[in-house]
């Protein structure tokens, strides 16, 4: 997992993406819609939404085995706890068809928290399982961002 500032998010993507990623980041407002950008093809793409935040044990943790998944907010706020996967027991396997796994809760396998802000991004890798979509207090909304970058580029 990496934590860092959209303006350092170049440091952390293969050398091929960052004018495109660059450019993307540019283009980022309140007034963006909800939407699926292609990038790279399936290589690299961005999806655009908004949702009201719940209590951390109404979210579901999950992880991804074909992606990176790189969470920035737009406005409001949201949390994110992240999970040692190799300890969670899985709950429901979609990889295959979604590239997606969800898990048991488990207080054992948690490594940590981040607060994504407007200008924050969290970066997680498949041995990342987390929890997005938590509420934080102040906040109850969330517009954000996620960047799904293969796992092969990494």
């Amino acid at each position: 997992m990496v934590y860092a500032k959209n303006d350092q998010l170049y440091k952390y993507v293969p050398a091929k993406y960052a004018d495109v990623i660059s450019a993307f980041l540019q283009r980022i407002s309140p007034e963006m819609e909800e939407s699926t950008n292609w990038l790279d093809g399936e290589n690299l793409f961005v999806k655009v939404m908004s949702y009201s935040t719940p209590k951390p044990e109404q979210c579901k943790i999950e992880a991804h085995d074909k992606y990176i998944d790189i969470q920035a907010t737009i406005t409001g706020a949201e949390g994110i706890s992240v999970f040692d996967r190799s300890l969670l027991k899985c709950a429901e396997d979609s990889l295959g068809e979604r590239d997606v796994a969800f898990f048991e809760y488990d207080k054992n396998a948690f490594r940590g928290r981040t607060v994504n802000l407007p200008g924050y991004f969290t970066m997680l890798f498949p041995e990342d399982a987390h929890r997005p979509q938590e509420y934080v207090e102040g906040y109850g909304e969330v517009k954000k961002f996620v960047i799904k970058m293969k796992v092969e580029d990494r």
